[in-house]
């Protein structure tokens, strides 16, 4: 199930018509207590296992804004 959620994400969060039908950001991250610090974690390994699986610049530039533009939604809830 999360696999056919994070394909729903990413394809909702670049424009596509796919809905997502998991959990909203600030309901999945609430109470965790998520710094700053651990989501630019996260997205550095993101990026990182995109660029070993031969993701171009686009795509990983593309993916931190996704991921960054929740922000309000993980950090500190």
């Amino acid at each position: 199930m999360i696999e056919r959620h994070v394909v729903e994400f990413f394809c909702m969060g670049s424009g596509g018509p796919q809905p997502y039908t998991g959990k909203d950001m600030l309901t999945t991250h609430k109470g965790m207590n998520i710094s700053e610090q651990e989501l630019i974690a996260a997205i550095d390994d993101i990026v990182a296992a995109m660029a070993k699986n031969g993701y171009g610049d686009t795509e990983k530039n593309e993916v931190v804004a996704i991921l960054y533009s929740l922000k309000e939604d993980v950090v500190r809830v």
